[in-house]
Order: C-alpha cells, then structure tokens, then sequence
C-alpha cells in the first residue's frame, strides 16, 4: 500500500465496517477523507511494523506513535498479571492447566469464557480459510469481498470485546446496519428475489464454505449463552449473544447473496430497506 492512505485505498483494500479496526502499514499517513470515513464509522487504526508489532496512533493521529508496541487483540502495553481468580493470591508458577482470563487474572482452561473464546478462534480461522477460497470470485464480486471482510472484522471485535469488556457494537455488513440483516433473512425472498434454502450439492461451493462459517457461529452462539446465563435466566453480555445471534444471520444472508448473484450476475438494490 501507498505511503498515504486515501479514501479509495481504504475502501479497496478493507471492510469497513462500523465500530471495527483496520491496520496500516507503520509510517503511512491518512489522507484528510481517509481520516474522516474512519471518524464517521468508528474504526480504530492499529500500525503494523515490518517486523510484526503493532503500534497505536499518536497523539495526532497523523501515524504510528513511537511508544513501545502493544497487544494486537487488547492494545495493552504492559505485562499481564498473574492472580489466581479463585483466591487473588499471587501464582508464582503458571502451570499448563491455566491461562489468562483477562489482564490479571487466571482461570483454569475449562473455565466457560475461555472455551467460549476457543469457538471464537475456530470461527475467526476458518473465516479467514474462506477468504482465501474465495479469492478469484471476490476479483468478479468486490460486494462480497467486502461483506465477509465486514463480518471478519465483527468476529475480531467480539473476541476482543469479550476478552477487554468493552461493549461490542451492533453488526454491519457493506450498507446493511443490524435491523436490515435482521429484516432480509427472515423474507429473503422480498428483498433479494430468493426464498429461503437448505444448503444442499447443487448451490455449490462458495454457498457451502459460507454455510459452515454459518454453523460455527451457531455454535458459538450457544458457548455465549451457556456461558453468560445467569440461574435467574438472564445474560451477563446481552451485547456478545446478540452479536452472535446477528451474526449467523448476517452469513445465511451473504449465502443467499452468494447464490443470487452466481445464478443471476447482479445484486437487486438493498440500499433502500428500512
């Protein structure tokens, strides 16, 4: 990428979805309409340097700062502590039956939320397969490049979210914000001219790699609510299995999506649904 980042580039070579994170090169700089779309939508900028650390913007945002590197999920930049959860006295030998739960405290890896964030892995890694599966079609569709670069980014930020505490925010996908996810894959049929599928041999393979990315964050929506339900059947996070919950819309969506514009060659005009 260029040595300044403009509008087009950013929305070329990234999704853009509301509330997520691109990464730039170290020493690149944002043009003023580069730095005013990531303003509008929210998106954090992280600097990668050549040799792997990441790097938050200085104080101008003009680049990367030259403090010491951070976490690339959390953005911390200082050693994590290491207190037993259970008593809060200090472990002075981590054993292999342990991890980190957040910044200071450890968990055995049973614990819920970390099992929980091992749905989230195999969900991020298997996304991140797919995106290299669909590489030639993307070339063909840049639409959909973009959705599913959306919905990895969504991925990233509920991992992150569920790691930091933070509140994850709604999902997005290209121009299609949360409810109108929501609205198209109930009645796909009115929006996108196609009623709703079981997967099946005959809608081929993009339709098929999307629907296992579909049946993953299934999964991981219930690790969520299993592991954020409380015994009065409430959600400690409703942000995390709503998340969750859109999510696996959002990817049925793409299906359809994927399918239509395969059979037809086009997309009809959602910009308008409310």
């Amino acid at each position: 990428m260029p040595s300044w980042i403009t509008e087009t580039s950013l929305r070329h070579e990234f999704g853009l979805a509301h509330g997520s994170e691109v990464h730039l090169p170290q020493g690149s700089r944002l043009t003023p309409s580069a730095s005013q779309l990531l303003a509008e939508r929210k998106i954090r900028v992280k600097y990668i340097g050549d040799d792997g650390r990441v790097f938050l913007p200085d104080e101008s945002g003009a680049g990367a700062s030259q403090k010491a590197s951070v976490h690339p999920l959390t953005s911390a930049n200082k050693r994590p502590g290491n207190a037993c959860a259970l008593c809060n006295s200090q472990v002075e030998k981590k054993t292999q039956l342990l991890t980190l739960l957040d910044g200071e405290k450890l968990v055995p890896k049973t614990h819920p939320r970390i099992a929980l964030r091992g749905k989230l892995d195999t969900l991020i890694s298997q996304t991140v397969w797919v995106q290299t599966q669909f590489a030639a079609n993307f070339e063909k569709y840049p639409a959909l490049q973009h959705a599913l670069a959306d919905l990895r980014s969504f991925m990233g930020n509920l991992l992150r979210s569920e790691v930091t505490g933070d509140a994850q925010p709604e999902i997005s996908m290209g121009d299609l914000a949360d409810e109108t996810i929501h609205r198209i894959s109930h009645n796909p049929l009115k929006y996108l001219g196609h009623d709703h599928i079981v997967p099946e041999l005959k809608h081929g393979p993009n339709v098929s790699l999307i629907n296992v990315l579909r049946a993953i964050a299934r999964e991981a929506e219930v690790e969520a609510c299993r592991t954020f339900q409380t015994d009065s059947f409430d959600i400690t996070r409703p942000d995390i299995v709503q998340g969750l919950n859109r999510l696996s819309s959002a990817l049925y969506v793409l299906m359809l999506m994927t399918l239509v514009v395969e059979s037809t060659g086009s997309l009809p005009d959602l910009g308008g649904i409310s």
